[in-house]
């Protein structure tokens, strides 16, 4: 029998792909950062992951059974906005601040979990309507 590159070739890759089976080894989540917005998302196996770039997380550390994950730019240090009722960004408050808020709250999306407890209820509207009335610095 003779044996044609494209022959060896295809015996060299299936060879290797036997040996490079499953290694079960520890998951890694590169760190980067990416400026300017938009979402970003990915997804492995039974894993996923994706979020909204260029904008502060919520605080706390996110736990679900053997994982945690730190987010935002710095873990670790509070980049709390100077005026956390400002959710459109326009450094005013205004109508449509409120509007974003309930939009965001009737999507459940937790920019409107104000109070962080991860809940959307009466307190994150009072929490939100406090920071309302303290004004912008």
């Amino acid at each position: 029998m003779k044996y044609t590159p494209a022959m060896i070739a295809s015996l060299a890759l299936l060879s290797t792909a036997a040996l490079a089976g499953p290694s079960g080894g520890a998951f890694e989540i590169t760190w980067y950062t990416i400026d300017a917005g938009g979402t970003n998302g990915s997804t492995g196996g039974a894993f996923e992951l994706s979020g909204t770039i260029g904008q502060p997380d919520a605080g706390a550390v996110m736990t679900g059974g053997q994982f945690s994950l730190s987010g935002g730019f710095w873990p670790g240090v509070n980049n709390a906005p100077a005026c956390p009722a400002d959710l459109t960004g326009d450094g005013m408050l205004n109508f449509f601040d409120v509007s974003a808020f309930l939009t965001a709250y009737n999507a459940m999306n937790p920019v409107a979990d104000f109070n962080g407890d991860g809940n959307f209820n009466f307190f994150d509207v009072s929490a939100f309507l406090q920071a309302y009335n303290m004004g912008c610095p």
